[in-house]
């Protein structure tokens, strides 16, 4: 029998909230989703070679590098083998609410 060969996804998360990333005002969000889900989620689907490139968007690109560091210490730290090697929309200096048109520019359908 011939086994097809599936793609890796590619996956745009379209907001970088507490479901997201667990990244609420500047720090860890003080619920039971202090790691986020979805990012949390995209991760490890990347570990077990489901997920190939991950991106992120946002409004705010200024939150990009807190966001950052937020999933270091609350995932990269915390769990083994995760790549948290994450494109981000806008760009770190940038505020920009349509930032989403260029994120799905970036990504192809599917």
């Amino acid at each position: 029998s011939t086994k097809a060969t599936l793609s890796k996804a590619n996956v745009l998360m379209v907001g970088t909230g507490e479901y997201t990333t667990g990244y609420v005002g500047g720090q860890a969000a003080d619920s039971d989703k202090g790691a986020g889900v979805v990012a949390l989620t995209m991760f490890d689907l990347r570990r077990r070679e489901k997920v190939d490139r991950v991106g992120m968007c946002g409004v705010n690109g200024q939150k990009f590098p807190g966001i950052r560091a937020h999933m270091q210490k609350c995932i990269g730290d915390v769990y083994a083998d995760m790549d948290l090697t994450c494109e981000t929309f806008p760009a770190d200096t940038e505020i920009k609410p349509n930032a989403y048109e260029d994120a799905v520019k970036a990504f192809q359908p599917g």
